[in-house]
């Protein structure tokens, strides 16, 4: 039986989708009954398939190749997706890019996680043979359904009032993600509580870090910040709240929305390229703060219009079921063996 050592150093740094999806990845292909799986182990197997570009998995690519192994490399971060995320100085920048192009160059296999990047990747000089479409995945071990009972319990957990239509937006606190506009939202909302999970996984360096601390610190009264949680926390937020809200310009293919499909909230997104190609017409979508008002009014008001974009919703985690995932993966691994 082939084996794979899959490698990252995501958990070092808390509340990022990276993390949810090398832990997905990892749990996933354990269920797969064509391969051996290990996780960040230092020896040698078939394949290393590396989720960070990390220095010490750079070098751990060097000694795979050197042995003749097989690399796969999922590219969770593509140079647009620096830019509004961290302070990064205009002369290291280049400097940064070029390490991650370079990094990429070393792996048999590419991964993608929506096709809309794989364009981009061509751009930057990668080769299109080499790079593959995976979507994320997401179990329902965590995120999943609950009947009225189990969301009012959820909410007293959470001291959420059980008569609030409640918003809920997750990820890193920084312009990219659209905080801005989830404020103002919430403001042109007052009725409506409106919850943000998440937090400056990388402190300082976070684009816009010091307006950001202190709007955390003074939010709308309709508004908490829960700072960073672990994803069992996230999942109880996620069941007890009534729509997901997430205004971000820039995503490769959010975990937050995949986990929000798989406990039924409807969608409200910014509309942006990618999500056309990933969610179809799942979601609802908007580019300003009125226009993310109206949608969530109309869902708290019209029931039978927000029935439809649940319905919607269960689509989209449907289609992106562990079955059909977990093909896909064994399908790559599998094609990587024909290379010799």
């Amino acid at each position: 039986m082939r084996s794979i050592n899959i490698r990252s150093i995501s958990d070092r740094v808390k509340g990022q989708g990276v993390d949810s999806a090398f832990k997905e990845h990892s749990k996933l292909l354990k269920k797969s009954k064509k391969f051996n799986v290990f996780v960040n182990s230092k020896d040698l197997f078939d394949i290393l398939h590396v989720h960070t570009f990390d220095i010490g998995s750079y070098f751990l690519i060097k000694k795979y190749r050197h042995h003749h192994k097989k690399i796969v490399i999922s590219c969770h971060v593509m140079p647009d997706s620096l830019k509004g995320s961290l302070k990064i100085p205009k002369i290291l920048f280049p400097i940064i890019v070029k390490y991650i192009i370079h990094f990429y160059k070393q792996a048999d296999r590419l991964v993608v996680v929506n096709p809309f990047y794989k364009d981009e990747l061509v751009k930057d000089g990668l080769d299109p043979d080499k790079i593959v479409y995976v979507p994320n995945y997401v179990s329902d071990e965590l995120f999943h359904l609950v009947d009225k009972t189990q969301k009012s319990e959820l909410r007293k957990s959470l001291n959420i009032p059980q008569d609030k239509f409640v918003i809920v937006g997750a990820g890193q606190v920084q312009k990219r993600k659209g905080i801005d506009d989830f404020v103002e939202t919430a403001k042109l909302l007052p009725d409506f509580l409106f919850v943000w999970i998440g937090g400056f996984s990388f402190g300082k360096i976070t684009d816009g870090y010091e307006r950001y601390k202190e709007i955390m610190k003074s939010p709308p009264s309709n508004l908490i910040f829960t700072g960073i949680l672990d994803r069992s926390e996230v999942a109880k937020y996620f069941q007890s709240c009534d729509v997901l809200f997430l205004p971000s310009y820039q995503e490769l293919f959010p975990m937050t929305v995949l986990e929000a499909t798989q406990c039924g909230l409807p969608l409200v997104l910014r509309d942006i390229p990618l999500y056309k190609e990933i969610l179809f017409d799942g979601y609802l979508s908007s580019n300003d703060a009125n226009g993310f008002a109206s949608l969530i009014k109309r869902l708290r008001e019209q029931e039978a219009f927000r029935n439809e974009y649940i319905g919607r919703s269960r689509k989209i985690a449907d289609f992106y079921s562990e079955k059909n995932v977990l093909r896909m993966w064994e399908e790559l691994y599998d094609s990587l063996f024909l290379l010799d």
